[in-house]
């Protein structure tokens, strides 16, 4: 479960010892928080700059991966990592902007580009000026259940006004960032998500949960100003519509023939609505007009990218 467990946390975030950090979050955009149940992640570029547990009443506890510090020159003393106060945690973002520096040296030799593009989608769909017109919101990232992870987890809830005011009976959307070719085959590529999709979904018992929670998650975030929404989500729908399954393909060579393979070999999708999104004029909102059933896209994607016309 990802929803916050204990009120305590939630409040503490919002107007207790931990409001800093979350202020932190709201007003730098490079930040993301996520829900983890026991606890929470601040995500940078896709890494954790940290890690924040509930470990008794009144005590948090604050982690950042020494891994990071891959260089000697970037490694910082770090603050207690017991937080009872505001003062606590306000040590921890003073010296935040010495840890980003960090991963992004780590990150110029460990490349993290995926995780790095799924942080930004979540940025423009969820809090940027322009979330209130895109048609999804990203409720969690990196879910993961058992053996199988799933890159986001969002809802579908379009803009159009008349449905925008509707906060109930939203589509629950799985959706799996892919960063470059290298990235489409393989133990981790498009078919292995595609059967695991199709596996999870057959679990109606799971699939119920994991809807449930995924609204407790997005009303938490929005308590805490981390959704430019002006409702709370009520329930997914569990009409006759399976959930979707959508492919974000980012950064894909034309000049390369494994997309166009991968496409026609795709496995068949019975238990969700395999959809596959284009950017919206160079970037990463997310508007229906964008999202196109899969074998409406490869007809598409094989007739234009690969004609005679757009040669030379």
């Amino acid at each position: 479960m990802r929803a916050l467990k204990e009120d305590r946390f939630l409040k503490d975030l919002e107007s207790g010892m931990l409001a800093p950090l979350t202020e932190e979050v709201r007003s730098d955009r490079t930040l993301c928080l996520e829900l983890r149940g026991s606890h929470i992640n601040i995500y940078y570029r896709g890494g954790s700059l940290m890690k924040i547990e509930e470990k008794s009443d009144n005590v948090y506890f604050v982690t950042f991966d020494k891994n990071y510090f891959a260089r000697e020159d970037d490694t910082v003393d770090l603050p207690e990592c017991n937080i009872q106060k505001k003062d606590d945690i306000v040590k921890w973002l003073n010296v935040s902007p010495c840890l980003k520096r960090a991963m992004d040296h780590y990150f110029a030799i460990h490349d993290k580009s995926e995780r790095e593009f799924q942080q930004l989608a979540v940025r423009e769909n969820n809090f940027s000026r322009i979330a209130r017109s895109t048609d999804y919101y990203v409720c969690d990232i990196e879910y993961e259940i058992g053996q199988r992870k799933f890159d986001m987890i969002a809802a579908r809830w379009p803009s159009k006004p008349s449905v925008r005011q509707k906060a109930s009976g939203r589509r629950l959307v799985f959706v799996e960032m892919k960063y470059g070719d290298d990235a489409l085959e393989g133990s981790a590529g498009l078919c292995k998500h595609i059967k695991d999709i199709n596996d999870f979904l057959n679990d109606l018992g799971a699939l119920k949960c994991l809807k449930k929670d995924m609204v407790k998650v997005f009303n938490q975030k929005r308590k805490l100003g981390l959704m430019n929404c002006e409702k709370d989500l009520k329930n997914f729908s569990d009409r006759n519509e399976p959930p979707v399954l959508l492919l974000l393909l980012a950064n894909h060579d034309p000049d390369k023939r494994g997309l166009s393979k991968t496409l026609e070999n795709l496995p068949k999708c019975p238990n969700a609505d395999l959809r596959i999104a284009t950017a919206s004029f160079f970037g990463y909102g997310l508007y229906d007009q964008g999202v196109h059933p899969a074998e409406k896209f490869r007809k598409c994607f094989r007739d234009y990218i690969y004609s005679d016309s757009n040669e030379g």
